[in-house]
């Protein structure tokens, strides 16, 4: 099983995807700040490890008030905090100082093709979780820490775990299918502790 990262928001949480971004886009960074004088944009991924915002030829910038600006890259580059993107209809500090703070959003087509296996993280947000002993319940956000990504899944009684994205608990990912199979339950962590039995049992 593999997976190829792309949450939605700058934390990594994918609850509430903006309408925009729900089917035919994804989120990759954010920009945080204006860099020189000719207009280029800071942006930091959401993932460390994405190429998406190096191998994009356009993107759009969504404010807080859900307006989207699409724009030509002109050229990008890959720094030790981010990536310096130069786009078209942003020459000057100015410009690159108004877009601080949007989200930087790419079209799926452009990104590359996923191979059999692959899914983007984002993706997972909705899908429903199967274990040996039944339905454990539905993803509702998905995290990135340090060391592993985590998905947040609501259980039929209302309660929550966090199941780590590990090969050894995450048997397969049918995102067609709207499906997550788990190898076992004994991943999942519910407040920092095991998994109850009333949510092992999927009641």
């Amino acid at each position: 099983m593999s997976g190829v990262v792309v949450p939605f928001s700058e934390r990594g949480l994918v609850s509430e995807p903006s309408p925009v971004a729900q089917s035919t886009t994804l989120s990759l960074g954010r920009v945080v700040r204006a860099h020189g004088l000719l207009g280029e944009l800071e942006v930091r991924p959401h993932w460390a490890e994405s190429r998406g915002l190096l191998e994009a030829s356009e993107v759009m910038l969504e404010s807080e008030t859900g307006q989207v600006d699409v724009h030509r890259v002109s050229r990008s580059r890959l720094t030790p905090k981010g990536v310096l993107m130069q786009l078209a209809g942003i020459t000057d500090r100015d410009a690159a100082e108004a877009r601080r703070g949007r989200t930087v959003l790419v079209r799926r087509e452009v990104l590359p093709k996923l191979a059999a296996g692959e899914y983007y993280l984002c993706d997972l947000v909705g899908l429903e979780v199967y274990s040996p002993e039944g339905h454990v319940g539905r993803v509702v956000d998905v995290q990135m820490y340090p060391s592993v990504d985590s998905m947040t899944i609501e259980t039929p009684s209302g309660g929550t775990l966090e199941q780590p994205l590990l090969d050894e608990w995450i048997q397969k990912v049918d995102t067609a299918a709207g499906r997550i199979t788990l190898a076992s339950l004994d991943g999942a962590i519910e407040g920092g502790g095991s998994a109850s039995s009333a949510d092992r049992e999927g009641s």
